[in-house]
């Protein structure tokens, strides 16, 4: 029988560790920047990372020292995507997490998720809006915008200019650009680009005559959203934009 020394014994471990492509799994958690006392929810994307994709199973380790971990099942999340798993979690003080497949802790890829010591970044912008100030408000949004670049808060922001301008002020061309600018800069994961692509649809087809772009628009949102809450409006909107349709195709071969 071949004996296997300690140290390639390690050395095999620490390559099959590495093989599962901790790198490639897309981690993130609601709200980014939590206070104490919130309800969070870490989400770990496995979409791109081949050896977890097909796991029956994620786990999540949690520690508050860094050291001495807990280990929790996590759930499939199909609002978010086919292979999004997630955990819901109420957090007191500073909390470690490491995701994987594993039973126990590994050590490979440990996050941190600190409390916020701050208030919410959005909280002046919402008392401003409270206030009618829709000047005040929109400017505190950008500043939150420009301090959070890329971040779900930005994100957050971003979608509140779009309500403002489309609720408030019935500008359905501007709105429309901030939501595009949604829908492109930020991971499709995103709440807000998931609400902001069905209102862009929205818009195009009640609002603006763009038909054909309403239809691509909602193709595309049951394309990336395949098992959203919202797909029987979804579906409500393209069974009413079919006639459109049909038209468009019709002045096109007669084009020809």
């Amino acid at each position: 029988m071949m004996k296997i020394s300690k140290n390639i014994f390690i050395i095999l471990v620490l390559s099959f560790v590495v093989c599962q492509d901790y790198s490639l799994m897309n981690i993130y958690w609601e709200p980014e920047s939590p206070n104490k006392g919130n309800d969070i929810t870490i989400y770990a994307d496995v979409s791109n990372a081949e050896f977890f994709k097909y796991s029956h199973q994620m786990n999540i380790h949690l520690s508050i020292d860094g050291k001495k971990y807990s280990t929790y099942a996590m759930s499939k999340d199909y609002n978010q995507g086919l292979f999004t798993w997630a955990y819901q979690y109420k957090i007191n003080q500073d909390i470690y997490f490491q995701i994987d497949n594993n039973y126990g802790f590994n050590d490979i890829d440990t996050h941190l998720i600190k409390i916020s010591d701050y208030d919410n970044p959005l909280e002046e912008a919402h008392i401003l809006l409270g206030k009618q100030d829709y000047q005040g408000c929109i400017l505190a949004l950008k500043n939150v915008i420009n301090n959070y670049q890329g971040k779900v808060i930005a994100a957050k922001a971003e979608y509140m200019i779009a309500e403002i301008l489309l609720n408030d002020f019935e500008e359905y061309s501007l709105a429309a650009n901030y939501y595009k600018n949604i829908i492109s800069s930020y991971p499709y994961n995103y709440q807000e680009v998931k609400k902001s692509m069905f209102t862009l649809a929205y818009i195009y087809a009640n609002y603006l005559d763009y038909y054909s772009d309403a239809i691509l628009l909602y193709q595309e949102f049951k394309t990336k959203y395949p098992h959203d809450d919202l797909l029987s409006s979804v579906d409500y909107e393209l069974e009413n934009l079919s006639k459109f349709d049909k038209e468009i195709k019709s002045l096109l071969n007669s084009s020809k």
